[in-house]
């Protein structure tokens, strides 16, 4: 029973943030909707670390970690409007976290390593060499190519992670993996290239469920039963 009700309480979190993402975006991205948005995803974060402590769960640290890395995703949404540096940075810590907790479940292996290289070297050769990216200030390119090798770090252990053990949970993670990836790809067409109207949109539309599949994956994996004894 207490396990339908935490299900019902992901979902109902969930499908909330998916409807006020509509509307965050059909209003103009409005600030104080993004915060809402983004709150929940970190109150669902801790909400499942609270729940994993009380049924002692194995490899609490796991849980901790998601839960601090969609919390620095929250402040990272906070900060970046007012400060590109400060909120990249918060949001690069918060994906430091991610790969921390990834390593929980299983160490960094070989796979791990060249999924995650291959990915950066896509990224550092984009960002390097896109004659349509424009850095008014040289230092933002900087940020983005060292942001650029913590998320293709995240994306590629979650990748392997799903290689090495294919279940619900590693496959869940890889997508929500796999849409903040994308979602950061679209926000630098959006600030440092901003030909398209789309991409703010795409960006935003990838975002929210990315944050959403991961605060659900630690539900998932404590419905695999995992506990201590």
């Amino acid at each position: 029973m207490k396990n339908k009700i935490m299900l019902a309480v992901n979902l109902a979190i969930v499908s909330a943030i998916l409807v006020m993402n509509y509307f965050y975006q059909s209003n103009g991205f409005d600030f104080t909707l993004k915060c809402i948005c983004s709150a929940s995803f970190a109150t669902l974060g801790i909400i499942n670390l609270c729940y994993a402590l009380a049924t002692k769960q194995k490899e609490i640290r796991f849980y901790v970690s998601m839960a601090i890395g969609l919390v620095l995703a929250f402040l990272g949404d906070v900060l970046i409007g007012y400060d590109f540096i400060i909120g990249a940075g918060t949001f690069a810590l918060g994906h430091v976290f991610f790969v921390v907790a990834y390593c929980f479940m299983q160490k960094f292996g070989k796979w791990d390593w060249i999924f995650s290289a291959l990915l950066f070297a896509g990224a550092a050769i984009f960002l390097l060499c896109c004659p349509l990216l424009s850095f008014e200030v040289p230092v933002f390119k900087i940020v983005c190519i060292v942001y650029a090798l913590i998320i293709s770090l995240m994306l590629g252990k979650a990748i392997g992670n799903f290689v090495t053990e294919r279940n619900a949970v590693t496959g869940t993670m890889m997508v929500g993996s796999a849409l903040f990836f994308f979602s950061d790809l679209m926000l630098v067409f959006d600030w440092f290239i901003g030909l398209w109207d789309w991409t703010s949109n795409a960006c935003m539309g990838t975002y929210y469920p990315a944050l959403c599949l991961l605060a659900f994956s630690m539900f998932l994996r404590m419905m695999r039963g995992k506990k201590t004894v």
